[in-house]
């Protein structure tokens, strides 16, 4: 029964060690055809995924409303040409006086050019434009804010995802650790088996630890898989290139150390990104409401313009004029006085979103400094119980082939020994997972931090 039902998961599983135990041979080989560090899948995630190119694009609308925001500064300037033809004869240019000489030069043609050429200017408009131009530059650099913030999440991402293929490559080294382990053991019973020695239930009792060994290798290595696919979609590189062999090695130094919690808290209302962005929102606001204020105030415009009529015959006549035009709305059925209370209400509101922003950054703060005192604390504790089991398990194999331990509990100490690793590698990669986004909410995550903050092997 145990053969009928063992002997898939057999087979599966020796495919699978087959597999990954050609991994570190085939590395060497396929690092020089290029390999993928950290720091190399973050610098391709940041030129190839679709948000940064969304911010960035943003950022260069932010510009260009920038640019269009200072135009109002200088004159316009524009020109207009015409070309009609009628079915009757028109006046070929307008009247402008009524003296007989004039009435003697009046000329009507079918078809008639006219073009002109107008000049406006403004000279005063209560502070609308210099206030536009605040709001625009706001914008740009809240812009730029979100782009660095665009970028940084990526980072978390990429660095996440790269870690998660290296947990999954570690905990099926600790997989394959103990099948090794369990395979040496099934041999033993066999032999002494053979021997009349040992009984069968201990070698179906093996079968059944080798089997759930397996079952778990074989979903190890499913899970790496999947790891590997998604590092590859999101840095935008053929699968092979994000296999785990290709991939190097991440570590946090000896003797990293956190900073203190104020000391983090305080950093993160300078440097975080997010409230950066926040921040120019609400000076574009403030700007945005300022803009509907000049509307109260009067505004003052240069108009300057020439004229030139002619038709089919050559008829040739211009004119031209300039003037001062003020405009000032009287009255707008409250649309002026509705428009300033938006602008204002829309200004409040940026200001209350920046503070329940700055909240929110200080319990991310707290939630990935405690993240991150959690794993390293979980990494020291792991590392001493990995270092027991193993001496455990040594210990009982001794008894066991001394005979004076049980099979029991050996597997048990097997079983515990591969759980252990397996938890202390996904603790290690949490660690250094959890500091990063820490760095992240504080506003200071760069490639250059990963290069001078983790240990980058090959």
């Amino acid at each position: 029964m145990s053969s009928r039902y063992s002997l898939p998961a057999k087979a599966l599983a020796a495919f699978m060690l087959t597999l990954f135990a050609s991994a570190p041979a085939r590395s060497q080989q396929e690092e020089t055809a290029g390999g993928l560090t950290l720091i190399q899948a973050v610098a391709l995630a940041q030129q190839t995924h679709p948000s940064v190119g969304i911010a960035r694009a943003g950022e260069a609308a932010a510009l260009a409303a920038v640019g269009q925001s200072k135009s109002r500064w200088w004159p316009q300037l524009g020109t207009q040409a015409s070309l009609f033809g009628y079915n009757e004869p028109m006046l070929v240019a307008p009247i402008h006086g009524f003296t007989e000489e004039q009435f003697q030069r009046i000329e009507f043609e079918k078809t008639l050019v006219q073009g002109n050429v107008g000049l406006a200017w403004t000279l005063f408009d209560g502070g609308a434009r210099s206030n536009r131009i605040r709001g625009t530059k706001a914008e740009a650099a809240g812009a730029a804010a979100g782009l660095a913030a665009t970028q940084q999440k990526l980072t978390t991402l990429v660095t996440v995802a790269y870690l998660q293929v290296l947990s999954a490559r570690g905990v099926l080294d600790a997989r394959e650790e103990q099948i090794a382990s369990l395979m040496a053991e099934r041999r033993r019973v066999q032999q002494f088996l053979a021997e009349g020695q040992a009984a069968e239930v201990e070698l179906l009792r093996v079968e059944a630890a080798l089997a759930e060994a397996e079952a778990e290798l074989v979903a190890t290595s499913t899970r790496l898989d999947l790891a590997e696919r998604d590092l590859a979609r999101l840095v935008d590189v053929d699968l092979p290139r994000a296999r785990v062999a290709r991939l190097a090695s991440v570590g946090l130094p000896a003797d990293a150390t956190l900073d203190e919690r104020a000391e983090l808290v305080a950093r993160s209302t300078s440097n975080n990104l997010e409230l950066e962005n926040a921040r120019q929102r609400v000076a574009t606001a403030e700007a945005a409401h300022r803009v509907a204020k000049a509307a109260w105030i009067p505004s003052f415009e240069v108009q300057g313009g020439y004229q030139a009529f002619s038709s089919s015959s050559g008829n040739y006549s211009d004119i031209w004029s300039v003037g001062l035009v003020l405009n000032w709305p009287i009255f707008t059925g409250g649309a002026r006085s509705s428009t300033v209370s938006q602008a204002g209400a829309a200004s409040q509101a940026a200001r209350e979103e920046l503070r329940l922003l700055e909240l929110q950054v200080q319990e991310n703060v707290d939630a990935a400094l405690n993240a991150a005192l959690e794993t390293g604390a979980l990494v020291e504790a792991l590392s001493r119980a990995v270092r027991h089991s193993s001496e455990v398990a040594r210990i009982e194999q001794l008894s066991l082939e001394a005979g004076a331990g049980t099979q029991t509990d050996y597997l048990r100490a097997e079983a515990n020994l591969s759980r252990a690793r397996s938890i202390l590698v996904e603790a290690q990669h949490a660690e250094i997972a959890a500091r990063v986004e820490l760095t992240r909410v504080v506003g200071e995550l760069t490639p250059e931090w990963l290069v001078n903050n983790l240990e980058i092997g090959r």
